[in-house]
């Protein structure tokens, strides 16, 4: 069962497609000092479902956020009574955004700087202090985010998608990242945003990504959810929710059992991270690829298993002990996720048992 969405998006698509700019913003980022168009976050009226009883409704926006093309959504917030547009990403937990979008420069601060690669090569920086916090007209609740300050490349790639100092996600089409996924014990930098809203109201949330029509559902009924399979999120020492272990196999190349993180930020299809180099590559350095190309992928989660056939993929070198499964936004087109942290579950809902990825 698929919640209608009841807000047009493409007007607003359209216009971001076109590149209307919005306030002109100048950034001081690694030493660069570029101009730009701050993006301008899109007016979002959220519905109540049966009023109210089936939760609350909040339309997503698609905008293209690199140069190739490439897609992701996005959700305004109200970060200290100033809106801001922010990509929406299941795949980390936490809110990122430029520091100088910000409405002030004096937060308090509440952590040590920290500093969060992505798999673009691209790395961002800065320190965790505490901004008020609003999705939707909600009360604003006091959160860690990272105000970042620095957008970088990696060592292994000088030339990124962020050697200017900027990226999609955090200069021209999005102002930072609003993390909303499980717990990563590898990242404890900020609070995930929809679990703090007021009255529990982000305890359990839906999230359907396709682009045609993205939206987010606060507080879904059972009626809606009773077709999701329920996984369990791996529950660890100190009572964190981190991402279930599935295992994946990719064509005849190798097989991996290992977190499954399903990433709406997610720039690759299906993304293998291994700390070990498998026995058809030599080993490499920590991000560079051990091979990419298109192949058929079987992923098993719990009692959840789905096929994608010729899926763009790729196999990278992963820290020691971070290995993982990383399944992209283009691979969620089908796919439904149900965050239920009331329950400790992770719900999986596909239309379809098979993504054919070439057409």
């Amino acid at each position: 069962m698929f919640v209608p969405l009841l807000v047009p998006l493409s007007a607003h698509f359209l216009r971001r497609m076109a590149g209307v700019a919005g306030a002109l913003a100048v950034l001081a980022l690694a030493a660069c000092s570029t101009t730009f168009s701050t993006p301008v976050p899109p007016e979002t009226h959220a519905s109540l479902i049966n009023e109210g009883r089936d939760g609350l409704l909040v339309p997503l926006y698609a905008e293209r956020s690199d140069t190739h093309g490439r897609a992701s959504i996005g959700l305004p917030v109200q970060m200290d009574g100033k809106s801001v547009y922010l990509m929406l990403d299941t795949g980390t937990r936490g809110a990122r955004v430029l520091s100088s979008v910000l409405p002030r420069s004096n937060y308090p601060a509440t952590g040590a700087r920290t500093a969060l690669a992505l798999a673009t090569d691209a790395q961002v920086a800065g320190a965790t202090v505490t901004v008020p916090l609003s999705i939707v007209g909600t009360k604003p609740v006091d959160v860690a985010v990272q105000a970042v300050d620095q957008v970088t490349c990696l060592k292994i790639n000088k030339h990124c998608v962020a050697q200017d100092g900027f990226t999609g996600e955090f200069g021209w089409a999005f102002s930072g990242i609003l993390g909303v996924g499980a717990d990563d014990p590898r990242d404890a930098c900020c609070t995930q945003p929809l679990r703090a809203l007021p009255a529990n109201l982000g305890q359990r949330y839906m999230v359907h990504s396709n682009l045609n029509r993205p939206f987010l559902v606060l507080s879904p009924s059972t009626a809606l959810t009773k077709d999701f399979t329920a996984v369990p999120f791996a529950l660890a020492k100190d009572g964190s929710a981190q991402w279930p272990t599935g295992c994946v196999q990719v064509g005849n190349k190798m097989r991996l059992c290992a977190p499954v993180v399903f990433s709406t930020g997610g720039t690759d299809m299906i993304r293998i991270e291994t700390d070990k180099a498998p026995d058809w590559a030599s080993d490499t350095d920590e991000h560079k690829t051990f091979a990419q190309g298109n192949y058929d992928v079987v992923l098993g989660v719990g009692e959840w298993a789905h096929r994608f056939d010729d899926a763009q993929t790729t196999i990278a070198k992963a820290a020691p002990g971070a290995n993982r499964i990383v399944v992209g936004l283009m691979s969620l087109q089908n796919i439904d996720l149900l965050f239920d942290f009331a329950h400790g579950q992770l719900g999986l809902r596909a239309s379809r048992n098979v993504e054919r990825m070439g057409g």
